[in-house]
């Protein structure tokens, strides 16, 4: 079964600065990210898209675990950038799980921003959780568009990672 989400909102800044934030600064998304506690720099991977920050990172998302991530894709000037994630937490039978996301400039003061998570959920596992696995997605998903866009807006943490932080 193929996994295929995709979420986007209107973002009310500069398709540079919403791009600024998931781009050249990939490595910095637990500090504005739901569910993520902190993230840094994989010194493993090797970048090799020209203009990528990294060629990975790691992201603590607490009860689970730690993703690994590495940039499949990095586009500077079509501000597109994808990345494949593994972690211990996530099921045997979900194999290349991807997010791509993009940033589109609607006007000089707003954009269009989406993401795309891709996986296959595979076997009796997939079969059987496929669809749970879905609408957990789904909702992962208009979580981070939601604190991408309030980020860029504002400069300020969402009111839910704030929770997450405990202010």
């Amino acid at each position: 079964m193929l996994i295929d989400i995709k979420e986007s909102i209107e973002i009310n800044t500069s398709a540079e600065k919403a791009w600024e934030i998931i781009g050249p600064n990939f490595l910095n998304i637990g500090d504005w990210g739901r569910g993520i506690k902190h993230s840094w720099n994989n010194e493993d991977a090797k970048t090799i898209f020209e203009g990528a920050p990294a060629g990975g990172r790691f992201c603590d998302l607490g009860k689970m675990g730690i993703a690994e991530e590495h940039i499949l894709h990095y586009d500077q000037v079509k501000r597109e950038i994808t990345w494949s994630a593994q972690s211990d937490k996530i099921p045997r039978f979900l194999k290349n799980l991807q997010n791509a996301l993009k940033v589109e400039a609607l006007d000089e003061h707003t954009c269009k921003v989406s993401t795309n998570i891709t996986a296959d959920a595979t076997g009796i596992g997939g079969i059987l959780m496929g669809r749970m696995i879905m609408k957990n997605f789904e909702k992962l998903l208009k979580g981070f568009v939601t604190d991408w866009k309030y980020y860029s807006e504002t400069g300020k943490v969402s009111v839910a990672k704030e929770r997450e932080l405990g202010n």
